[in-house]
């Protein structure tokens, strides 16, 4: 092996492993939830191998999470690895682990990810992206349960769960040959089908009302308050970034405006198709003063989210006789 291959190796993080602390949680009140919750139930008691598939953003490894959760009553290793992120020469290293001097700068055995999982879960995610060559070999150890670690003369017998995902058209990957079909026959034992967020829209409500508690708690700010309206323009929203796409917006909206209600036009132009005020302003001519002030406070008030001390600046005023204007409406 090469030194540029070595240092490349060395470069590489070792996964760590992190048992979830308490149940984590897939939201939503639709019937596609409802029967996943189920089905993962069901799941949990088996030891079979698991695929899931589904767009980016859907929360494949929420359910992986979920899955490993509820198989296991006590404490057990969860150990993802995104198995795209890999070079071909290193995703070896990283699954089996390496001897002592296996290599240069094998300075001391280390142990992969199927080893660091024995007794609870490994999971693989975009396993389509893997290369061939690392599909067969990562084939033979999900049937054997054993495999040999890099330099390695005796095989190390595992006891790990495999739950594997992808976003890929899997039967074009297959019809490729990018994606082995043994190797799929062998993960999709049991198979999971993420829908796309637009396709569960009665969940949105609710994924906004628990992105909203939990991120508020993170900034330590107060939770904001969705008008019906803004929800009705996330509720009719495509989603292309599903729940993750959502969980930005949240996000978002808690750390940049300032208003504790969210108004439509608080959410970008792109979601709710609202344009974003020239920086000029016309006012028709026969305009009486008061209402020239009251358009020049409203479109300056629009243009800063709201913030009524952005505004004030903006317009020369204190915040307190800015708030004097608006209370005498």
């Amino acid at each position: 092996m090469s030194v540029e291959t070595s240092e490349m190796y060395s470069t590489v993080q070792t996964p760590v492993v992190t048992p979830p602390p308490s149940e984590p949680v897939y939201i939503g009140r639709s019937s596609f939830v409802r029967d996943l919750h189920a089905k993962i139930d069901l799941i949990a008691q088996s030891q079979a191998p698991v695929l899931v598939t589904g767009d980016s953003g859907t929360g494949k490894e929420v359910v992986a999470r979920l899955i490993h959760f509820r198989a296991f009553k006590q404490v057990k290793p969860f150990i993802a690895i995104n198995a795209a992120s890999l070079p071909k020469d290193v995703v070896d290293n990283e699954l089996f682990g390496h001897e002592k001097e296996a290599f240069t700068g094998a300075v001391s055995k280390k142990a992969g990810c199927f080893e660091l999982a024995h007794g609870g879960t490994l999971f693989l995610d975009e396993i389509a992206e893997m290369h061939p060559q690392s599909q067969a070999k990562l084939l033979r150890a999900i049937e054997n349960k054993a495999f040999r670690r890099l330099g390695g003369r005796d095989e190390v017998a595992v006891d790990t769960r495999i739950i594997a995902a992808t976003n890929r058209n899997v039967p074009q990957e297959l019809q490729s040959g990018k994606f082995r079909e043994d190797l799929y026959y062998r993960l999709s034992v049991i198979e999971i089908a993420l829908v796309p967020l637009n396709e569960r829209r009665e969940d949105i409500d609710l994924l906004v009302d628990h992105f909203n508690k939990v991120l508020s708690r993170k900034y330590q700010r107060q939770p904001k308050l969705f008008l019906p309206e803004t929800l009705e323009i996330l509720r009719s929203f495509d989603w292309p970034g599903n729940v993750r796409e959502l969980r930005n917006l949240v996000e978002r909206t808690i750390l940049t405006c300032s208003d504790i209600t969210v108004h439509p036009h608080h959410l970008p132009s792109r979601i709710s198709g609202y344009k974003t005020p020239s920086s000029i302003l016309q006012i028709p001519v026969g305009t009486t003063l008061r209402e020239a002030e009251r358009m020049i406070i409203d479109q300056t008030l629009v243009s800063v989210c709201n913030n009524k001390s952005a505004a004030a600046r903006i317009l020369g005023l204190t915040r307190k006789t800015l708030h004097n204007k608006l209370a005498r409406r």
